[in-house]
C-alpha cells in the first residue's frame, strides 16, 4: 500500500477526537458520557482510568519516536504499560488526550515520508506505516473497551434502581 503523506494518519487522529466517527464515539465524546464516579470502577480486572492511562502510555511512546526523543522500551503488562491512574479525573485525562493529539499531529507533520515503509528495527518485521496505523488502532480498540465498561456500569445502575 502506498501512502504518500502523513496527512492520512493526522486525519485518523482528527477522526478519533471528533464527534461520531464511523465506529461509534470519539475520545472526548465517550468521556463526556461517563460519570466521574464510574471512571475508577473495575469491571473484570480493568477500570476506565486504567485503560485511559494505558492508551496515554503508548501515545507518549509514539510521540517520543516521532519527535526522535529518547525512550525506554515498555515491557508488556508492566507498570509502564499500565500506569497507576489513582486519583486522576476526567479533566486530567481530557487535557492529556488533547495535549498528546497535538504532539502526535506535530510529529506526524514533521515525519520524513520517505521512511514510511522502513523497518522500525532490523530484528523486527514492523514498518513505520504499521507503527502509525497501530497507534490509531490501539486507541480505537481500547476506546471500544471503555465504552463497553461504561455500558455495563450503566446497566448495573439501571438494574439496581427500583
Amino acid at each position: 500500500m502506498d501512502i504518500p503523506s502523513t496527512d492520512y494518519f493526522r486525519t485518523l487522529y482528527d477522526t478519533l477526537h471528533g464527534d461520531r466517527p464511523w465506529y461509534g464515539t470519539g475520545v472526548e465524546e465517550s468521556l463526556a458520557a461517563i460519570p466521574e464516579a464510574d471512571l475508577h470502577a473495575r469491571v473484570g480486572h480493568r477500570s476506565i482510568t486504567q485503560l485511559l492511562g494505558h492508551m496515554l502510555a503508548w501515545r507518549h511512546d509514539l510521540i517520543r519516536r516521532l519527535h526522535k526523543l529518547p525512550r525506554e522500551r515498555i515491557e508488556l503488562n508492566s507498570p509502564q504499560d499500565w500506569p497507576d491512574a489513582t486519583g486522576r479525573t476526567k479533566v486530567d485525562f481530557l487535557r492529556e488526550f488533547a495535549e498528546t493529539k497535538q504532539l502526535l499531529q506535530e510529529g506526524l507533520a514533521a515525519f520524513d515520508t520517505t521512511k514510511l515503509h522502513d523497518k522500525l528495527h532490523p530484528d523486527h518485521p514492523y514498518t513505520n506505516v504499521q507503527l502509525l496505523e497501530g497507534g490509531v488502532l490501539h486507541d480505537v480498540y481500547h476506546l471500544g473497551q471503555i465504552n463497553l465498561i461504561a455500558a455495563l456500569l450503566n446497566g448495573q445502575r439501571a438494574a439496581a434502581t427500583p
